[in-house]
């Protein structure tokens, strides 16, 4: 019998990967809960969750709700309060707690792939996931200077505003290719598709040629067209699937221990079965 239930909610919302996330963890954990998905429109959020009983304990929450989860929930961590995004809803004592997980997925998916030390960092985009990868930034090489790339030049600089209140030097870029290769890691935050036209334009005239590294938070297919830049060029290429596995670590942490700091037990284990489930579909 199930115990407790979750589920991620957003729209679209058909292809999630965080059902086989979760749902694998729970297996390598023993933990009798399920992991459900939702199509929930903007502004649908607090309806949603108003019909549900008590059964349902924390959510996953994926574009375009993550703004409204922010003004929902009772409290927050700093991530969340740093970037106005809540990705992640726990049931309390008292209501819902909100985090974002998304800054923690950054972090880790950029650590894990061993990249070195980052003294330019581009980020591409202007969102919410742009504004964590700030946060990300951060706390990987607080001392790196940051280039924004973004069409919308009212969000681009708000978002150099931003990283400046936090504490980074931060400008607002216009030439996408200069700034990719001279960066040491580009995080590119954009919907896939998005710079397919962009990425063929980048070889031609004297080519393109990164010295660094990207993250491209599209996953599929993989390598991105932007990301095969990269590949090709034997360079470090960070797949949108390692910050989606380690955004939900955090989940798990969370759902399991009320927080996102303390690892699962046999964590090794569960991150070890989430990739191999992962890679399995591709």
């Amino acid at each position: 019998m199930v115990t407790k239930r979750f589920a991620v909610l957003g729209s679209p919302i058909e292809h999630s990967k965080s059902p086989l996330i979760h749902n694998t963890a729970y297996g390598v954990l023993g933990l009798d809960w399920s992991y459900e998905k939702f199509e929930v429109p903007r502004a649908g959020l607090r309806k949603f969750i108003s019909e549900l009983d008590a059964a349902w304990s924390g959510f996953s929450v994926t574009m375009p709700l993550k703004e409204e989860a922010f003004r929902f929930v009772d409290s927050k961590n700093e991530a969340a309060e740093l970037t106005g995004a809540v990705n992640t809803l726990a049931r309390s004592q008292t209501g819902w707690a909100g985090y974002n997980t998304d800054v923690f997925g950054i972090v880790q998916a950029v650590r894990t792939a061993g990249i070195g030390q980052l003294e330019t960092v581009l980020i591409i985009g202007s969102g919410a996931t742009a504004t964590s990868s700030v946060v990300a930034v951060r706390e990987l090489a607080l001392d790196a200077k940051i280039s924004i790339f973004a069409r919308n030049a009212k969000a681009r600089a708000a978002l150099v505003k931003f990283a400046g209140s936090i504490g980074l030097q931060a400008r607002s870029v216009r030439s996408l290719k200069s700034s990719a290769q001279r960066a040491d890691l580009v995080i590119s935050t954009l919907p896939g598709g998005a710079l397919d036209a962009i990425s063929s334009k980048l070889r031609r005239g004297f080519g393109f040629n990164p010295r660094g590294s990207v993250l491209d938070v599209a996953y599929s297919p993989w390598p991105s067209v932007f990301a095969a830049h990269w590949s090709d060029a034997g360079k470090p290429t960070i797949s949108g699937l390692d910050m989606l596995m380690w955004q939900a670590i955090a989940q798990l942490r969370i759902f399991t221990q009320g927080d996102a700091e303390t690892p699962l037990p046999n964590e090794v284990a569960v991150v070890e079965a989430v990739r191999h489930a992962l890679e399995n579909l591709s």
